[in-house]
């Protein structure tokens, strides 16, 4: 089915098909759920679809449900809506989840990319205090000594650090 202007193709899931499978039939770029009461089964195959296939999900429900909200928030609904809206509403709706869910999907690009910094930060911190510990060096020695052998390695910097840690771990092992 086409939307009134073109700019939403509709497609609809068919009978005994998952979510997950109509969303890929139809290369869905967006989910709406439309709901007469509160259904936790609609909710399992939302959380599925989005961890197989992460899309924004609207959500259109008869009764206010705030516990059911909040269970289909963590499923992944983008938008929750209590009461039906009107053709002319329901575009803005759309527009505004996408719109949302492309901010929070470059938000938690940007949220897994500190993690391995941070993670990676750790790693050199520590191989830092080993060098300093076993070979006395000071800080800056340590972290001099690290960026050497990743340039000589043409590796990063994190790497060599793990590769440090890894080869005590390993030497201590076989003390034992």
């Amino acid at each position: 089915m086409q939307a009134q202007d073109g700019a939403f193709r509709i497609s609809f899931t068919e009978p005994g098909e998952t979510l997950l499978e109509a969303v890929r039939r139809a290369a869905a770029e967006l989910v709406i759920v439309d709901m007469a009461r509160p259904d936790r089964d609609s909710l399992e195959s939302v959380r599925d679809m989005n961890q197989a296939t992460p899309l924004p999900v609207v959500m259109f429900v008869d009764e206010d449900d705030p516990a059911f909200m909040e269970d289909a928030i963590a499923a992944g609904v983008i938008s929750y809506h209590v009461t039906g809206a009107a053709l002319p509403e329901v575009k803005p709706i759309l527009r505004t989840a996408m719109a949302f869910f492309r901010r929070n999907s470059a938000l938690a690009v940007e949220l897994d990319a500190m993690r391995s910094q941070l993670a990676a930060r750790g790693v050199i911190d520590q191989a830092k205090r080993l060098l300093m510990a076993r070979d006395g060096m000071s800080e800056p020695a340590a972290h001099r000594f690290l960026q050497r052998r990743a340039m000589d390695q043409q590796k990063k910097l994190s790497d060599i650090a793990q590769t440090l840690l890894s080869d005590r771990t390993r030497s201590e092992s076989k003390k034992t």
